[in-house]
């Protein structure tokens, strides 16, 4: 598998070089391409999987396959020199290609990707807020304004109170993982500048934007900006996926105007969250939550049914699947059974939505937007049960 994998990339890789030395291509454009063949072969997932890493427990590690996939991707981002404003001298080197670009990606991932493991497992292993407490101490301290404001202008204020959440966030959230960060991030702009969430696109959507946007970040802050415009009635002045414009469709002038004031990094923790599949869900809380959707129709057979191909579909869209093998064929196994299952379940989409909104009463909604909606708020509600029953 890896042989078929690695020849695609290097015949791809080879004619893309070939297109450079010709000048048929600049040097980002080459970069950019041998990025997205790296991406595409998948090469990076078979390495990941077959590169001990001593000293990590093989459960945690087994738990963050995505999400060390996401990250190998954008540390090849990096070493293929098409991060902005940095040295290059250590990049790849177009001129002086290596003979084999699968050679070099297993080469630099099987002496980086150890390292960078190794480094997040000692960071959880230490004591660390839990997700929760993370959260409540960011929202109270978002709220905390100075009682000492009044010499100060409107926009004096607004930019102590924007110091004053990224100061809370950057002392919280030390040690937290990075898509985690992301989130917690999100959270506390949110409660501080009483933002709204960006909207959440269906999935087929997010896995393309997610591609786009985790090749060139810039698209995130460039999005808002254009919706900043769209809505003082000026022109766009970058050429943007609509898509990407949708995330803002719940932002006034006022909340984007707070946004974009809050820097770079900012808008695109509102993003990023936004693309991403959420962490897998726990048994408890898919019980939890076929529990609370039940309980919002009647007590049925059809409607027990409904809710359960409901809830099914929506962790199929929402969430990464929850994975259990103790070797990689068993994973590879639940791997290819869940892509299966998530196919024939997300082809039927429109029929259980169809069947939801048209359900007496109308429990969760008349529209897919307003049933998805409400289940997310569900979803979110479960958070409190499951740590009460816990604690219990």
């Amino acid at each position: 598998m890896m042989e078929n994998k690695g020849q695609w990339l290097d015949s791809s890789s080879t004619q893309i070089i070939n297109n450079y030395r010709a000048a048929a291509i600049d040097g980002h454009t080459a970069r950019t391409l041998l990025y997205r063949v790296i991406a595409e072969s998948g090469i990076c997932a078979e390495i990941l999987r077959s590169t001990p890493v001593p000293g990590v427990e093989r459960t945690w590690l087994k738990n963050r396959q995505d999400d060390f996939q996401s990250e190998v991707h954008r540390l090849i981002y990096r070493k293929l020199g098409l991060v902005e404003n940095e040295e290059q001298s250590t990049f790849f080197n177009l001129d002086t290609p290596p003979r084999s670009l699968t050679g070099w990606t297993r080469q630099f991932l099987r002496t980086a990707y150890p390292r960078m493991v190794f480094d997040l497992y000692q960071k959880e292993r230490r004591q660390l807020p839990t997700e929760h407490e993370t959260l409540v101490n960011l929202s109270n301290a978002a709220r905390v304004t100075s009682a000492e404001t009044e010499y100060f202008t409107h926009e004096e204020c607004e930019r102590q109170r924007i110091e004053q959440i990224g100061d809370h966030y950057m002392e919280i959230s030390r040690g937290l993982r990075e898509f985690r960060r992301a989130e917690v991030r999100a959270q506390s702009l949110m409660d501080g500048l009483s933002l709204p969430s960006t909207v959440r696109p269906r999935k087929a959507d997010r896995l393309c934007l997610y591609r786009m946007v985790s090749m060139d970040l810039t698209l995130c802050e460039k999005s808002a900006w254009n919706m900043l415009n769209i809505l003082k009635n000026k022109p766009a002045v970058h050429d943007c996926d609509e898509r990407l414009l949708a995330l803002w469709d719940d932002y006034s002038v006022e909340s984007l105007e707070l946004l974009v004031s809050a820097g770079k990094p900012a808008i695109r923790a509102m993003v990023l969250p936004a693309l991403a599949d959420y962490q897998a869900l726990s048994k408890r809380r898919e019980k939890l939550l076929l529990s609370s959707v039940k309980k919002m129709g009647n007590k049925s057979a059809r409607w027990a049914t409904l809710a359960e191909s409901l809830v099914r579909l929506f962790i199929a869209e929402e969430f990464h699947p929850r994975l259990s093998g103790a070797t990689e064929e068993e994973l590879e196994l639940e791997r290819r059974r869940e892509r299966a299952f998530r196919r024939a379940i997300t082809a039927r989409s429109d029929h259980i939505y169809d069947q939801v909104a048209g359900f007496e009463d109308h429990p969760l909604g008349e529209t897919q937007e307003d049933i998805r909606t409400n289940l997310y708020g569900l979803f979110v509600g479960t958070e409190s049960k499951s740590r009460r029953k816990v604690s219990a």
